[in-house]
């Protein structure tokens, strides 16, 4: 693999250094564009910016083939990102939020300025995105909740005044199709514009249902956006957008890897071909099955007042999920749950932006509404005890003859009686409002022309209303014997208020920049829709305070930029899922730090080349857990886990990479080469340490090669992901109901895929 990496360097340095050497003799150019970014609310070069931001360009996500949050990921050092349906973990710095649906993500998520409090919106597809920036650590005062790890903003692209339009067609394995269109049309001159972009992608699971003869982890979204810009003075602008989305799939793509003796004589009962290797092959006998359906509608206003701008965002978002799957993963028909989630929320925030001067500062106001209501249902045995189990284990066929036509009169009532005490389901109600307001500033006074002191403050007051009902559709003894539920209803209320600051210093090193910086944020509490009873569904906020010491470089006339940072960020009354024994128990049981460093390197050596390098150092632990959950071998409900690792927290992760264009036929073709090589160390996937659940360090190769019209009109490019076709967990956690058996879900395997783009 070294020799790999290092072959790559060359082939990607070679056409570099080429192009120099005949530019030897002129100025060096400037070849790295300046990356503006908005992580303070403004737009800044990211070189001037005191936080550490990761940004991806639009050039750079199409010429990598990154087309989802999973793909960002890997580009992006010390950050976690599952998006698998039912799954879904954002995470930073070494902190991921347990996967429930009362609680709120450690990573913020906004789009447009506009923030998603519902992963739903991540299921949507990637369309016409202009970059993406991912701010480290706590963002508290200028982002607000649920941003104690760090934030996502997503910016897409605004309506310009000049006629353009865009079409992009590809294809690739497992019947992969992928369509993009982009209109953008100047209705009025330099006062009304409108931008339209549609999307449409589809994908064939690379996961072979053994069981039913069907595919897992199929891909099937839509999107369509249009912006209109309206300029109607040179002072006053304002962008309504408008968005759809629809995301379908086909199941999470379980495989068993290890089965107890129970678990494997009964599952094996139902599918001879039950294996427990890792091979892309599923045993699950539930349709597994998943949907939503999103509508986004935002308004964006800056007004030029003086020599402020005032800047107004409102939103208004709904979301529509259905989730259906094989709550036991595996091939008896034990279990299945099934989850419908209706979701809105509004948003609105106003800022107020001074000029650049001595004093700059911000001041701004946020509001913001929800309710989520989700309808679940637990069923166990779902066709009854006697078809289900007793037959298929006894695999004889005359005895279902025999129950059915001869003994029907003498058996049904006994079936009827197991059917009320086995087969049974929980039905779930969680109906929960959330309303938030806060009112936040930053201010920046520079105190010399070299030297700036960073203050800011947010405080912020959040209440939540909730109404929890769960209830047995039959007695419910086996539902309590195997998950420990219990019927209930409860009606509750929560208000909490919360005051973060913000202090920074930096300092100018000519085109460098120092900085230092501290920070506070915090995760809103709220509850639980899986808790076992009443009194366990409530559980308090998280917050997290965190010192940072970064340093961005620029040098050799703009072409190279190297921003680096040391951080430790301690959190308190950590908000914690645990299965324990038959049951899954939220509460804030934890004390943990992390810290590490990072750094992002871009470097344009040449027109048409680029290089870039990034690498995370993250150790996250557990202070104090002392009622953490034990692994099977251990035994017990309660472990102590104080020092352990966190999960899904690799302690290294980096990323080299690059592109470049060799001109071909008098310079009116050129041949794109690019490649990039991610790698993780090994990580440990559930909460309990177990190193059953965890995946090796390892590499992963991407390449990329094609034809490009120097001019931009038009790119032709093929894409290999994947290069040595690794077997590379994405998930693993303990088999429900079977103590000591484990399941989990892959990366996809190597995927071949090409597309054609004209730009007109």
């Amino acid at each position: 693999m070294k020799k790999a990496i290092t072959a790559l360097v060359i082939a990607l340095a070679v056409p570099a250094q080429a192009q120099t050497v005949s530019q030897a003799n002129s100025p060096r150019p400037a070849y790295l564009e300046e990356v503006i970014v908005t992580a303070q609310k403004r737009s800044e070069s990211i070189q001037d910016v005191p936080i550490a931001v990761s940004v991806l360009s639009a050039e750079r996500m199409k010429n990598s083939a990154v087309t989802s949050f999973e793909d960002i990921s890997l580009a992006s050092p010390n950050t976690e990102i599952n998006m698998t349906p039912g799954y879904v973990q954002v995470g930073m710095r070494g902190l991921n939020s347990p996967i429930n649906d009362g609680m709120e993500q450690a990573v913020g998520v906004y789009v447009d300025g506009i923030y998603y409090g519902k992963t739903a919106f991540l299921q949507d597809a990637f369309l016409d995105i202009s970059r993406v920036e991912m701010l480290k650590g706590p963002q508290g005062t200028l982002f607000g909740k649920n941003t104690v790890a760090g934030a996502i903003s997503i910016s897409t692209a605004n309506p310009e005044n000049e006629w353009a339009a865009s079409a992009m067609i590809g294809g690739g394995q497992f019947n992969g199709e992928h369509y993009e269109l982009m209109l953008n049309a100047p209705l009025i001159e330099d006062r009304l514009a409108l931008r339209i972009a549609a999307t449409r992608q589809r994908q064939d699971g690379y996961v072979r249902n053994t069981l039913r003869g069907s595919s897992e982890k199929r891909v099937d979204k839509e999107g369509l956006r249009a912006k209109l810009l309206f300029t109607p003075t040179d002072r006053l602008s304002a962008v309504l957008t408008y968005y759809q989305g629809e995301s379908r799939d086909s199941g999470q793509g379980w495989e068993p890897f290890l089965l107890t003796g129970a678990a494997e004589f009964l599952h094996g009962r139902f599918d001879p071909t039950l294996e427990t290797d890792f091979d892309y092959r599923s045993h699950a006998d539930a349709p597994n099955q998943s949907r939503s359906d999103t509508e986004v509608v935002n308004l964006e206003v800056n007004w030029d007042v003086g020599e402020h701008t005032l800047t107004l965002i409102g939103s208004d978002a709904r979301a529509d999920e259905w989730l259906y799957l094989d709550a036991d993963t595996a091939s008896a028909p034990i279990a299945d749950w099934g989850r419908r989630t209706d979701y809105n929320q509004q948003m609105l925030e106003l800022r107020l932006s001074s000029p650049p001067g001595r004093l700059e500062y911000l001041l701004g106001a946020f509001a913001y509404r929800s309710e989520n209501n989700l309808r679940g249902e637990l069923r166990m045995l779902p066709e009854g005890p006697l078809d289900d189990l007793v037959v298929p284990l006894l695999g004889i066929d005359l005895l279902d003859t025999l129950l059915n036509d001869l003994l029907g009169p003498v058996t049904n009532p006994i079936e009827d009686l197991l059917y009320g005490v086995l087969s049974d389901a929980l039905f779930q109600r969680f109906d929960q409002r959330t309303e938030s307001l806060a009112l936040f500033s930053q201010f920046t006074w520079k105190v010399t022309d070299r030297l700036s002191l960073i203050a800011g403050l947010r405080a912020s007051e959040e209440e939540k209303q909730v109404l929890l009902d769960q209830n047995y559709e039959e007695t419910g003894l086996l539902l309590t014997a195997a998950f420990g539920v219990t019927e209930y209803t409860l009606d509750d209320s929560r208000k909490e208020s919360t005051l973060v600051p913000k202090l920074s210093v930096k300092y100018e090193l000519g085109d460098d920049l120092l900085y230092a910086s501290y920070a506070e944020s915090f995760k809103a509490g709220g509850y639980n829709p899986l808790a076992r009873t009443a009194e366990e569904s409530g559980f308090e906020e998280e917050s997290a305070k965190a010192l940072e010491l970064g340093y961005k470089l620029t040098g050799w006339d703009g072409m190279l930029t190297l921003n680096a940072a040391l951080y430790r960020t301690e959190f308190s009354d950590m908000q914690i899922q645990a299965f324990i024994g038959n049951g899954f128990i939220v509460s804030n049981a934890a004390e943990a730090t992390t810290q590490g460093a990072e750094f992002d390197l871009s470097f344009r050596p040449a027109e048409g080349t680029s290089l870039y390098a990034s690498w995370g150092y993250s150790d996250a632990r557990f202070d104090t857990f002392k009622d953490g959950p034990c692994t099977a071998a251990n035994g017990g409900d309660f472990c102590d886990l104080s020092g352990s690792r966190l999960p899904r927290a690799p302690k290294y992760s980096a990323t080299l990479g690059g592109n470049t264009a060799i001109p071909l036929w008098r310079d009116s073709v050129a041949l794109m080469l690019g490649a990039d090589v991610n790698w993780r160390d090994d990580i440990l996937f559930d909460l309990d340490a177990d190193p059953l659940d965890s995946q090796d360090g390892y590499f992963m190769v991407n390449l990329h090669a094609g034809l490009v019209d120097p001019d931009g009109r038009w790119q032709l490019m093929a894409h290999v992901k994947n290069l040595e076709n690794k077997t590379i967990r994405h998930f693993a956690a303990d088999m429900p109901i079977f103590s000591g058996s484990h399941m989990g879900f892959l990366l996809p395997p190597r995927t071949v895929s090409a597309e054609l783009r004209l730009n007109l």
